[in-house]
């Protein structure tokens, strides 16, 4: 993103708010992915605190809608809103593409029989 490595400090220190901020963001479609894998749903989005943590969220998610939404923030704060606004945009639609449905049982809670 810059030309040499710790060029911008602002960079460094507000990157992990802004990824965990995206993090929270991305916790409802994980968990849909997870659901219809089977396997078990995050109580809490990761909360990223350094520049080398790790993030457990399914490939599509970190590689294709969490960039975009990188490049929302820094454009926003670039004061270029419409490549804010696009990004923005193209980060949603990832995460829309990237949920899943997942099937659960009803439970009748009115018994009896339905009155018209």
């Amino acid at each position: 993103m810059f030309e040499r490595e710790g060029e911008d400090r602002a960079f460094t220190e507000k990157f992990p708010e802004l990824l965990s901020a995206l993090l929270a963001e991305c916790l409802p479609y994980e968990n849909s992915v997870r659901e219809s894998e089977g396997k078990t749903r995050l109580m809490s989005a990761p909360v990223v605190t350094e520049m080398s943590d790790e993030v457990d969220m399914c490939d599509a998610i970190c590689a294709i809608a969490l960039p975009y939404g990188v490049a929302a923030y820094f454009f926003r704060d670039d004061g270029e809103n419409y490549d804010a606004l696009m990004y923005r945009e193209r980060f949603v639609s990832a995460l829309h593409e990237v949920s899943r449905c997942c099937f659960r049982n009803i439970e009748d809670v009115y018994e009896g029989e339905e009155k018209i």
